[in-house]
């Protein structure tokens, strides 16, 4: 069946207050409004009736519907439709989801209003809305945020952060949820220091690592940071050597060098081998003390571990 596209006074639409979208950019909706001035509006809206009241709501256009406002034109070219506030709210997020401009936030309070009146998990709604389900928990995350963080993080794909708080660095803040005076204060350094990811993880570890000489690590750079969190062990001391003859050998014979010793391992080899070692430990043999002091190693090592899964989700 063809689309029926029908021109609507602009006065007769109105908005969705349950649209996901809650702020637009002033300057990119001006852009818009120029060129639906000059050229018109060539992509139609999509609107339901609202019946006994010969008006119709939006559910797809809202942004195209405000420039129209701000162009002067009198009516719009819409398609109308009978949707289901289910199916009405699935379209908003998709759309909204394709725009770059919408901010992180603004996608992560969507996507929880879709979960609670759709009654979804995270992957029954990646599977709806068509992107991963690590996706839907990264953007839920930013939730998890004190609302005044939340509200600066910006979306830059591909590109340098420049001073703005990204979706990355917010997976890191999030770590510091407990520490809300040095969250902030982290937060700040982000966008004065121009700090990178890569240096945001190292401060946040070190952070949480040291939490008492919080005031120190942040008036520090990424080198301190690096050498805090990954301090250079000491040289192991030499050991007294007895000079032995070598055993006589025959020349009959040729001896057989030993192949060279590797170090080399896969990265998943390395943490197998760590687990095994940490299973053979017996708490019931350990002094108090030992205790204690592994209790503290244990802790940083979960921190560790912590930001390497950040980091290898990320690649």
């Amino acid at each position: 069946m063809a689309v029926e596209v029908r021109m609507i006074p602009v006065s007769q639409i109105v908005e969705d207050p349950e649209q996901p979208r809650r702020d637009m950019d002033a300057e990119s909706l001006q852009g818009l409004a120029d060129s639906l001035r000059q050229h018109g509006m060539l992509q139609p809206i999509v609107v339901k009736p609202l019946h006994n009241v010969n008006m119709y709501q939006i559910v797809v256009g809202e942004r195209r519907w405000r420039a129209a406002q701000m162009a002067g034109l009198f009516e719009i070219p819409c398609i109308v439709r009978e949707v289901d506030p289910e199916e009405a709210l699935t379209d908003q997020l998709i759309e909204n989801l394709q725009r770059e401009d919408l901010r992180p936030i603004d996608r992560a309070r969507a996507l929880q209003i879709a979960k609670t009146r759709l009654g979804l998990s995270n992957r029954d709604l990646a599977s709806r809305l068509g992107i991963s389900e690590r996706m839907v928990g990264y953007m839920l995350e930013l939730l998890d945020l004190p609302e005044e963080i939340a509200e600066q993080v910006v979306s830059r794909p591909n590109r340098p952060a420049e001073g703005a708080i990204t979706e990355k660095h917010a997976r890191f803040l999030k770590q510091l949820n407990e520490m809300p005076e040095v969250q902030a204060q982290v937060a700040e350094k982000i966008k004065s220091d121009r700090l990178s990811t890569d240096d945001t993880a190292k401060l946040v570890k070190a952070l949480r690592m040291s939490p008492e000489r919080a005031e120190e690590l942040l008036r520090g750079s990424a080198p301190d940071w690096a050498e805090w969190i990954n301090p250079e062990l000491p040289p192991l001391p030499e050991e007294e050597t007895i000079a032995v003859a070598p055993p006589p050998t025959t020349t009959s014979q040729p001896v057989a060098s030993a192949p060279a010793a590797t170090i080399a391992q896969q990265p998943a080899d390395v943490v197998r081998k760590a687990i095994e070692l940490l299973g053979e430990l017996e708490p019931a043999q350990m002094s108090p003390e030992q205790r204690v002091e592994t209790v503290e190693v244990l802790r940083s090592l979960l921190i560790v571990a912590e930001t390497l899964i950040d980091q290898l989700m990320e690649q």
